[in-house]
């Protein structure tokens, strides 16, 4: 069986177009987990003022909490997306870009709950922005497999990536 060769890149117009989809659902799943955080913290703030018993001492007080809810319902419509775009474009895109959410909330913190970021914080995410960008600019195109035949050759011959046999047994 010939080798299939097709590819997740934005190159033809069916793919180019599912690529984008996914694209635009990773990132807006980033945006809506990163703001769901900030957005229960707010919830959870409301409550610790008006309630005596805090969440983190056994209260559920904030189960009655609408913001709280909010951020909940936020994450979850951001999971829905994190997972549909994996339908769309390859793990090595969407993976990278969930992990950008962690950026969002420690912006949103700063500028929504007044959080200073210190100087590590900020390297952090410096790195997390500059790690996420090399690995979706470097990354392989993913190669559709059709068959069990298919699989059994990827397992039988080296990957891409491992070097040769340079004469040593």
């Amino acid at each position: 069986m010939p080798y299939n060769n097709t590819t997740m890149s934005p190159s033809s117009a069916s793919s180019n177009k599912e690529f984008y989809i996914g694209l635009g659902l990773a990132l807006s799943s980033t945006i809506f987990i990163g703001a769901s955080f900030i957005v229960k913290k707010k919830g959870l703030l409301r409550v610790s003022r008006s309630a005596a018993n805090r969440a983190g001492s056994g209260g559920f007080a904030y189960l009655k909490e609408w913001l709280w809810w909010t951020g909940m319902t936020t994450m979850i419509v951001g999971e829905i997306a994190n997972f549909s775009a994996y339908a769309f474009a390859p793990a090595i895109l969407v993976t990278p870009l969930g992990a950008l959410s962690v950026i969002v909330s420690a912006v949103l913190a700063s500028i929504l709950l007044k959080e200073r970021l210190n100087l590590h914080g900020k390297i952090g995410c410096f790195l997390c922005l500059l790690g996420s960008t090399v690995i979706v600019i470097s990354a392989p195109d993913e190669e559709n497999v059709d068959s069990l035949e298919v699989i059994s050759e990827h397992i039988e011959k080296p990957s891409r990536g491992t070097l040769p046999n340079r004469g040593r047994s």
